[in-house]
Order: structure tokens, then sequence, then C-alpha cells
């Protein structure tokens, strides 16, 4: 398997080297203002990014091309500093990926969580004021490794009478678009190794609404370390995850619900008490000219397992207690064209870590934001 990857790894690079060419560069520049109850507000933004893309058709009619993003945390070591970086080749047979992109589920299962205006909980400028999620895994309100750019193969099949599917390989999660070295791995990660991810979608339309319904699968092998765990005395529980959500749009109404189970992935198989995470989004919009109103509603909840941090928050619970997230969003956005954007949410934020000894901070913000893509 792994000769196999090697060379077509070595293929694409070979083909792109001969072909390619800087084609276009685009990008997003976004300022946030955000006030609230219980946070501290003023003015941020999550990345400005820049996006430099090149692609060739060769003479025999395939299109070889690749992307490479690069954000502003990128070069101040920000939290959101991971950045793009993959090369493809595009057939009438499939699309093939290589390198540091996402895998199929996003591109697959409807983002429910980001389309209330303002980004939902996906974009999670809410956040950049309110830090206390409290049920995050990872990422928050979506399955394991959602948008990971994680070195990988991804494969993209074309659709045929509604149906696509796609499905990536990813060596080992550790390996991010922010990681330099690649030659050997550390002996206690925190990230999942060898994973395989499935994912399809069908769109269709019935009586005057169109919708769409997507699905995906993640497993892989296990972490090698959990928090607070010696690596070498802990069994871990292995990658399994699943997700699913559908979106219907009725004239200029649009509604969304979408679900995951990330099971007992970041847990250890010897938990008396069972770790799990997992959550649904639900999210209704309304389109009035250059005008849309949307409402939402995301829900997750964490349980760290025995063998994990025995503590959710400050060293003050214990394992198995259930911490949640709750958060309600109404949101106006208002499309000004020329790629400008503007939006305004309030995002109600309800926490708890499951003890009920400690008082937890619920915030209320309300932000405010523009974007200009290029």
């Amino acid at each position: 398997m792994n000769k196999f990857l090697i060379t077509l790894a070595t293929l694409v690079a070979f083909t792109l080297s001969g072909v390619a060419y800087a084609q276009s560069v685009s990008g997003q520049m976004q300022r946030i203002v955000g006030v609230g109850d219980g946070v501290d507000g003023g003015i941020a933004e999550q990345f400005t990014r820049f996006v430099i893309a090149a692609d060739k058709t060769a003479d025999n009619g395939w299109v070889v091309g690749g992307s490479m993003s690069i954000q502003t945390a990128a070069t101040g070591g920000g939290a959101y500093a991971p950045s793009t970086n993959n090369m493809y080749i595009q057939t009438d047979m499939m699309t093939i990926n290589i390198g540091n992109t996402i895998g199929p589920a996003i591109t697959s299962v409807p983002a429910v969580n980001g389309m209330v205006p303002g980004g939902g909980v996906d974009a999670g400028y809410q956040f950049l004021f309110d830090g206390g999620n409290l049920a995050s895994q990872g990422v928050g309100f979506r399955e394991a490794y959602y948008a990971s750019n994680a070195a990988k193969i991804d494969i993209d099949l074309p659709s045929v009478n509604g149906f696509t599917v796609g499905a990536s390989y990813t060596p080992d999660s550790e390996f991010s678009a922010g990681t330099q070295g690649r030659a050997t791995n550390t002996v206690e990660s925190a990230a999942h190794g060898e994973v395989l991810e499935v994912a399809a979608k069908y769109d269709g339309e019935l009586e005057g609404l169109s919708y769409t319904i997507g699905v995906a699968a993640l497993s892989g092998n296990s972490q090698s370390t959990i928090t607070g765990q010696a690596a070498r005395s802990t069994i871990n529980e292995d990658l399994s995850s699943f997700s699913a959500g559908i979106k219907i749009t009725m004239g200029n109404m649009s509604i969304g619900l979408h679900g995951f189970d990330n099971g007992a992935s970041f847990g250890a198989s010897s938990d008396d008490d069972k770790a799990r995470h997992n959550g649904w989004n639900s999210a209704v919009t309304w389109a009035m000219g250059n005008l849309t109103l949307g409402v939402g509603y995301s829900h997750q909840e964490l349980v760290r397992g025995t063998r994990a941090l025995a503590a959710i928050t400050g060293g003050t619970g214990k394992a198995g207690d259930v911490a949640q997230d709750n958060i309600t969003m109404v949101g106006v956005g208002y499309d000004m064209g020329g790629g400008i954007s503007t939006y305004v949410q309030l995002s109600n934020n309800n926490h708890e870590d499951g003890n009920v000894s400690t008082n937890e901070v619920n915030p209320q913000v309300l932000f405010a934001g523009i974007n200009i893509g290029f």
C-alpha cells in the first residue's frame, strides 16, 4: 500500500512539474466587531486568506493543477494557521487530490452548522469573543476531523443521476499543513493514525423543492495517547465517526438538519465510563433579494472517559460528567455585490460542564462583520 501511495504521489508531482503554471490569485479579507454580556468585545478577524491556483489541460484532455492558500494567521502563528496546499488530476472518470486538502465529508454533508448569516457556528465568529465551549472535541458541532487538512489522497467520482461519492486516505492525521517534518511520527500524539473517510450525497428535486442528502463515515487507528494518560499504559479506542444531514430549499426558504456521532473515538477501551461526543444542528433561512434572514440552533455533548482527564473544567468535575454547549442564533446577511458581504448575528451561548457545583458563564454575543472576496 505504501509503495502504491509513493508511486502515485511521484506521478502527480512529475506531471505537475511539466505543465502547471500560475493562473489566478484570489482570497478574502474580513473584519468583525463584537460586543456582549459576559465577554470582552472588540475588533477581530478569523483570517485574511490569499489563494494561488494553477491548472493546465494536458494533451490527453486531463486537467492538472493545484492550489495553495496562505493565511495571515499562518505567518503570525495564530490558532487558524494551517493552510492548504494540494495538487490534483481531473479526468472524465474521477478527480484525484493529493496533499494538504479536505476530505469528502465536508463537500457531501450539508453544512447546516453554517447556514445562519454570520457563519452559524461553523465560521465560529462568536467564539472569537466567547471562548467558553466545553463540549468540543478537536472541532465543535461536527464529525471528527471536520475540515482537516492533514496530508491525504482524496478521490471524488463524478455525479451520476444525482449521486456523488468520494473517499480519502490519510496515512496519519498528525501531519497537518502546519506540520514541518514528515520523516518521523511522534511517539505520543493526540491525533489518530491511518484514517479512511467515505462520503456520498444525493441532489434531487420533488414537487417544486430541491434537496441534498449527505452521509459520511470515518474510521481509523486509535490515538497514541489521551490527555492526562501515559500512552504506553493506555489502549485507546479506534476512530469511528458518522455524520449525516439534509437541506431542503422551497422557493426562498431553506431548512437544514444535521447530526453527528463520534462515539468513543477519543476514549480508552478500558473506560468504565465510556467517552462520547455527539450533537446536532438545525437552521432555517429566508432569502429576500440580496437580504437573507436566518435562525439556528446547535447542540453538542461531550463525556470524558474514565482514563482521560477526570476533570472537564478546572479539576472540579469527574469522568462521566456530560458537558454541553447549546447555541441559539439569529442572523441577517446582506450581499452588496462585487464579492462584498455583510452580516449581523446575535448568538446566545449556553455552556454546561456537567458538574452541579460549578457556575458557568453563558454570554450573549452580538457581532457584525464585512467580508471582501477577490
